[in-house]
């Protein structure tokens, strides 16, 4: 589902304009990056836990020259769903 199609379909009913529901929908992305920006994590209930997991650099070895290269250091978003929502989709199949 794309964004648009989200938009609309929210919009459609709870009987909102769509340039309301555009600005809710920028907004609750714009608090969830702050939070997870400063806390490193966001639990979401009936959704899951988005979790900051950071990943030092470490050396890496070009296994056909072996030359020795460092692989520099990543945040990765991790998620982990609620039994919810795995309940939810283990149903939908």
């Amino acid at each position: 589902m794309s964004q648009d199609e989200l938009i609309n379909m929210i919009s459609e009913r709870a009987g909102i304009s769509k340039q309301t529901v555009r600005d809710i929908i920028q907004t609750i992305g714009e608090v969830w990056t702050e939070e997870l920006l400063l806390a490193g994590e966001l639990e979401l209930d009936n959704i899951g836990d988005f979790l900051v997991d950071h990943r030092p650099g470490r050396k890496g070895i070009n296994t056909e020259t072996h030359e020795v290269f460092i692989i520099p250091p990543k945040d990765y978003l991790l998620f982990t769903p609620s039994r919810d929502l795995i309940n939810w989709s283990n149903k939908a199949q």
